[in-house]
């Protein structure tokens, strides 16, 4: 399997900015654009990132994006996440504040499974009149492909050896690849994905997590499926906004009066990928609560599923501010 390795970060210089707010804590972070991102490594890993949209999967996909050793080769939006792809103009906007050219965006055509509970629908209305974009887009600049998003990393797998997915929302079409082209799947050099939990309280009635929770089963068949798998559930992410991300365009993300997120937890999955020694680890082979307490994790034996237990705060900071500074 090809990764990363647990390597100091390449700094990225940014073009200074005029300071333009603040965080709660007094932080300042900056407007305008990024300045270009440094020069992709030779060895970059390619990654598609499967997303439902939300601030903090945007501030993931910058960092994926300008990260040196990553090549995001495609973005896939599930439907049955926070938003479907009537938030592609929120990709739109961030890659104008990146000042990077968008791969290609494929639309999950997967429905939901009888288990699943929908993403309450404020939070969706939330993620797109309160991302902490710019928001002025040209329409027509990323249009999605025709093919479907299961489809897509199908595909792409075959072309890249050792294909990386990062899934920052629900599995819904992860899970898809696996059923509908598990010869591609197969190909796959490993997932890492937000989902799940182990022990802390359940975030609603039936909800351990809500993006396992808005269609477990597709966790639970890619948990239990032939690709490597790192889990990053709720338990560990730092609660609070980082002070990593301070900076033009991302500094806004999850920071928006009445949609604050309350934790980064794609943003430190992405620091997860970038950086393993952030986390601690166990392995195993797990569980997945699919109908009662939905995304709950067990461990049952021994396996090779990773799920992350413990994150270093000042680690998951430092790899923030190397990639956005």
């Amino acid at each position: 399997m090809r990764t990363l390795l647990a390597v100091p970060l390449l700094v990225t210089a940014l073009v200074a900015c005029t300071p333009a707010a603040s965080d709660d804590d007094g932080e300042v972070y900056a407007t305008g654009p990024m300045a270009p991102a440094p020069d992709k490594a030779a060895e970059a890993v390619p990654v598609v990132v499967d997303t439902d949209l939300a601030p903090d999967d945007l501030a993931a996909l910058a960092l994926l994006v300008r990260h040196p050793e990553v090549e995001v080769v495609a973005i896939t939006v599930s439907q049955t996440g926070i938003l479907g792809c009537v938030g592609s103009g929120l990709v739109a906007d961030l890659f104008d504040g990146l000042r990077a050219p968008p791969p290609p965006l494929a639309c999950g055509d997967t429905a939901r499974g009888p288990d699943g509970i929908p993403f309450p629908q404020a939070w969706a209305m939330g993620a797109i009149e309160d991302s902490g974009l710019a928001g002025d887009h040209d329409p027509t600049s990323l249009l999605p492909v025709e093919s479907s998003a299961a489809d897509l990393i199908a595909r792409l797998a075959l072309h890249h050896d050792g294909l990386q997915v990062v899934a920052l929302g629900p599995l819904t079409e992860v899970a898809a690849v696996l059923r509908e082209h598990p010869s591609a799947y197969a190909r796959l050099g490993g997932i890492t994905t937000m989902a799940g939990s182990l022990d802390s309280a359940s975030q609603a009635d039936g909800v351990a997590e809500w993006n396992a929770a808005a269609d477990p089963v597709p966790f639970a068949e890619v948990v239990a499926g032939p690709v490597p798998v790192t889990v990053v559930p709720d338990d560990p992410v730092p609660r609070g906004a980082s002070h990593g991300p301070a900076g033009p365009v991302v500094g806004g993300l999850g920071r928006v009066a009445g949609f604050e997120s309350p934790a980064y937890w794609d943003l430190a999955t992405a620091a997860v990928f970038v950086s393993p020694v952030a986390a601690t680890t166990e392995s195993g082979t797990w569980s997945v609560d699919t109908t009662t307490d939905r995304g709950r994790l067990r461990r049952t034996d021994d396996g090779p599923v990773q799920v992350v237990t413990g994150l270093d705060a000042a680690a998951l900071t430092e790899v923030y501010r190397s990639v956005f500074r």
